[in-house]
């Protein structure tokens, strides 16, 4: 969109006779261009001050193609690419919501996208995926084991979150699913079902539990630092409460290996036993069974960057070249 001049700034939307003005909202100072929005606006060019993005010759492309060209394609096009998404959000939520991040916010979702990335797209040694043998509780923890999951379905759509509890033997202790209606929010769900499942735990007198989550996102926020302007940060704290309350570990699980909270999600009641329909996937879990798995993440964004590239090198609309490639 940037290089065919499609980003909604204002610029481009007083351009059209849709915004009244031109110039940043944020600053009051220049023109709305897409550079000003996510590099020289000073509400962005702190993010990339901080994130190391302290050469000269950084801010001195004015070409919107060639400079974001330099930057996907360079030594650092993770954290480029990071920032440049986040530089976005951030004056996104500044002028819908007047909602201002931290710098050390932004800082910490960027370092925890640039580990995703480098997680999905680290080759082996051989240039092959990587792929491995997971199962239930596959760090072979011998405390109270509980497992949650959450989803974001539905017309009308309503969010729906549960977990249950099990003994490193896999026996079946407690389990509860609920909802909540008419939620698009997958963080405060992804935090309210941690919360949850350790106030019931909590109210179970288990002191000793350990947590699975496939929610990267979440448990980096319960682990990280602190952080008092989130959204979030009051159901965060109450977690980080609970933790320190108990010998609790939270661990981040695949989806291979969390299907017994996946199942249990949809069900919307508190189970004091295991529901008939789950026997069989307890089962796998109790026994061990390893399931394979293979960074899918890889084959959902390959063909995004090879159109991204295209667009580069070619100068064509993205929309052409996924057409001509078929991809």
């Amino acid at each position: 969109m940037a290089c065919h001049n499609s980003v909604p700034t204002l610029f481009l939307l007083n351009h059209r006779n849709i915004a009244l003005t031109a110039t940043c909202s944020r600053c009051n100072l220049h023109a709305e261009t897409f550079l000003h929005c996510v590099r020289d606006c000073h509400h962005s060019i702190r993010i990339w001050h901080h994130c190391g993005f302290n050469d000269p010759n950084f801010l001195s492309d004015m070409i919107d193609h060639d400079w974001l060209k330099d930057g996907l394609m360079g030594p650092h096009c993770y954290l480029f690419a990071d920032c440049l998404w986040w530089a976005w959000c951030h004056r996104n939520n500044l002028c819908f919501s007047n909602e201002t991040l931290s710098i050390h916010h932004l800082s910490f979702n960027i370092q925890s996208m640039v580990e995703n990335f480098k997680a999905c797209f680290k080759p082996t040694s051989n240039g092959t995926l990587k792929s491995r043998l997971i199962k239930w509780n596959n760090n072979n923890f011998s405390s109270v084991i509980l497992n949650v999951d959450d989803s974001c379905l539905g017309s009308p759509i309503r969010a729906d979150f549960g977990g249950l509890l099990r003994t490193n033997d896999g026996l079946y202790l407690s389990g509860f699913s609920r909802y909540i209606h008419n939620s698009t929010d997958i963080l405060q769900v992804e935090l309210l079902v941690i919360f949850q499942d350790l106030l019931l735990a909590k109210t179970m007198n288990i002191d000793e539990l350990v947590c699975y989550s496939d929610s990267l996102h979440g448990i980096n926020l319960i682990t990280g630092p602190p952080m008092k302007h989130h959204v979030r940060a009051v159901l965060i704290q109450d977690i980080k409460d609970l933790i320190e309350q108990s010998n609790i570990t939270i661990c981040h699980t695949l989806r291979e290996r969390n299907q017994c909270a996946d199942f249990i999600v949809n069900l919307g009641a508190i189970h004091s036993s295991p529901p008939n329909d789950i026997m069989s996937l307890f089962k796998i879990d109790v026994v061990g069974t390893f399931s394979l798995e293979i960074n899918s993440c890889f084959f959902f964004m390959f063909p995004f960057f090879v159109v991204v590239l295209i667009s580069f090198v070619t100068k064509k609309n993205p929309l052409f070249c996924l057409r001509a490639n078929k991809i």
